[in-house]
């Protein structure tokens, strides 16, 4: 399956800098670099619907001053002041799960596909093209009457089934997405806006539809009915080649084996007949053949040592 990278940015508006907010922040000590690290978190959080946070196998883990410094390359200590200041004046909000919220990023957002970049970006070059060619050319080659009643057939005959082609794909893509958004709501994800849509619609250019509904399952039975969880979960299984229905079940099989072994430890205790060391049993011999251990006032070797030390020698 083909993929079709996602292009985010931000869209500032023309008055972004002469905002209350904007225009408060800069008036504080330092607020220019609160600004610039408030658009890098804007930045870092675009592909996510606006969230900050880690995910680390099938784990959400949130991002504390170091890692945020490393992330966008700011200082730690300004950092720490923007972070509190952002919370107070509610650019940020902080999740019960650790998550960072940019709280304006959907007003900022813009975005456009691979496929549309290209041919953007082809559009643009042919209207060059055009625009570079001498008035005086002509680039019409005079056909026959024929050749012109042939040529148009077959481009009809191609569009009518250029056509067809579309809608059949269009309408597998319909089904395969439905079952997706279905599942969403069903499993009480709640309503999906069109960032959510789009996100799912895109995991679907990667795993079947039945793969994306398992992950929907899966963050459901962890009550974390959240689409940063769903994307934590997908991501790791792509990065693990589990792309399949077969492939993830296969995966869950064999942790649930993995989990009914025996620790070390329960093998060690419960293993039976074990064996003792030759040198352990000679050991314990030599200590019952020699009996229990004297004591000093027992010991006439110890007492004889004893009285000569009191006489002086």
């Amino acid at each position: 399956m083909s993929s079709n990278k996602r292009y985010y940015w931000l869209k500032l508006n023309e008055n972004f800098f002469e905002d209350d907010t904007m225009s408060w922040l800069e008036e504080q000590e330092n607020g220019k670099d609160y600004i610039i690290f408030y658009l890098k978190l804007c930045l870092k959080s675009l592909s996510d619907d606006g969230h900050l946070v880690r995910y680390v196998g099938e784990k959400l883990i949130p991002y504390d001053v170091n890692a945020l410094s490393r992330l966008t390359d700011t200082n730690k200590d300004t950092v720490r002041v923007a972070m509190k200041l952002f919370l107070e004046i509610g650019l940020i909000d902080q999740m019960d799960s650790g998550e960072i919220y940019m709280t304006q990023i959907n007003e900022m957002i813009g975005s456009e596909t691979d496929s549309a970049r290209r041919m953007r970006k082809k559009r643009i070059q042919e209207e060059n093209r055009q625009k570079s060619l001498p008035s005086h050319c002509d680039t019409n080659v005079q056909k026959s009457d024929t050749e012109k009643e042939i040529e148009t057939e077959l481009e009809l005959e191609k569009d009518i089934d250029t056509e067809k082609d579309k809608e059949t794909d269009t309408d597998t893509e319909k089904e395969r997405v439905g079952v997706v958004f279905d599942k969403y709501t069903e499993l009480g994800f709640g309503a999906i806006n069109a960032f959510k849509a789009e996100q799912l619609s895109e995991w679907l250019k990667t795993f079947e539809p039945e793969v994306v509904v398992k992950s929907l399952e899966v963050a459901s039975n962890n009550n974390k009915a959240t689409m940063n969880y769903v994307n934590g979960i997908l991501n790791n299984w792509k990065q693990r080649g589990l792309t399949t229905l077969e492939k993830v079940e296969a995966e869950e099989k064999r942790k649930q084996v993995e989990q009914m072994k025996p620790s070390y430890q329960q093998r060690r205790r419960e293993k039976p007949g074990e064996v003792t060391p030759l040198w352990m049993k000679e050991e314990k011999k030599s200590e019952q053949s020699s009996g229990p251990a004297k004591t000093a006032g027992e010991d006439p070797e110890i007492q004889k040592m004893i009285a000569e030390f009191r006489n002086g020698g």
